[in-house]
């Protein structure tokens, strides 16, 4: 019996396919930079969403800036695994986003930027070029860090706008390991909501109500702030009520930084 010869054309073609098939599983988007106007609307894109970025690596080479042809940008790839969905929809519960990171020294806000340990935000999406990419480049318009914990179980009214969505998230204590610092100074940093005031008093209440040390004194700040605040009358009563039954104690120091406990 003779020994099998191997077809070398066939070999030859399927290492080319194989070749093919992997360039295209590796090869990078084809993406540009954002101008000026798509980053003021970073908030608007139509994809929201809390997610842990586990993985942040660079992709390619710097390129230069639509602002400053001297200036690099630099592309980068992140892993992202969904927890919760604020507003449109989506399939994958993993996948990979992609945004340009400023590429040089900087001054002024902060940059969009991961970096090597796992972090939770709430992220702004879009899609382009058959990829999921961040709603901004640069400087960070885009993300909000979340402190609160992870919030499983949430889903949020789709009959509401996003800011209640928000509020829920950034207001309310999830699950998991949660440090009392950073949680309290997300709350000091306060939830944009224009016209949801009475929302945000009564999450803040609860916060004063239920929790201790920096998260109830942060949560009694902002209370004190709404108290004093040009809003509607029954609005500072309402704080004023909830200041009251957290049995908060605030004082104004010398330096205008409100205390409380």
């Amino acid at each position: 019996m003779k020994n099998p010869v191997p077809r070398v054309g066939s070999c030859v073609a399927l290492v080319f396919v194989f070749s093919v098939l992997n360039a295209n599983c590796t090869r990078s988007p084809h993406l540009t930079e954002y101008d000026e106007e798509s980053n003021k609307q970073a908030r608007s894109a139509p994809l929201v969403v809390v997610g842990v970025v586990d993985s942040d690596s660079r992709v390619g080479r710097p390129v230069p800036s639509r602002r400053d042809p001297n200036y690099p940008m630099q592309l980068h790839r992140a892993r992202v695994k969904v927890e919760n969905v604020l507003r449109g929809s989506v399939s994958e519960r993993t996948f990979w986003v992609y945004y340009f990171a400023l590429g040089a020294g900087f001054e002024g806000n902060r940059p969009l930027e991961f970096g090597p340990e796992a972090s939770r935000r709430i992220l702004w999406l879009r899609r382009d070029a058959d990829v999921f990419r961040m709603a901004c480049d640069g400087w960070d318009g885009c993300t909000m860090f979340v402190k609160s914990g992870a919030h499983p179980r949430y889903n949020p009214d789709p009959q509401k706008p996003l800011a209640y969505a928000l509020a829920d998230i950034l207001l309310t204590r999830g699950e998991g390991k949660i440090d009392e610092i950073p949680f309290a100074s997300e709350i000091g940093w306060g939830v944009p909501g224009q016209g949801l005031e009475g929302y945000l008093i009564g999450k803040l209440r609860t916060l004063a109500l239920t929790e201790s040390s920096a998260v109830k004194a942060t949560a009694c700040v902002q209370l004190w702030i709404y108290q004093q605040d040009r809003i509607d009358s029954s609005l500072r009563q309402q704080a004023r009520d909830s200041l009251e039954a957290a049995h908060c104690v605030c004082s104004l120091n010398p330096d205008k930084n409100i205390a409380c406990q």
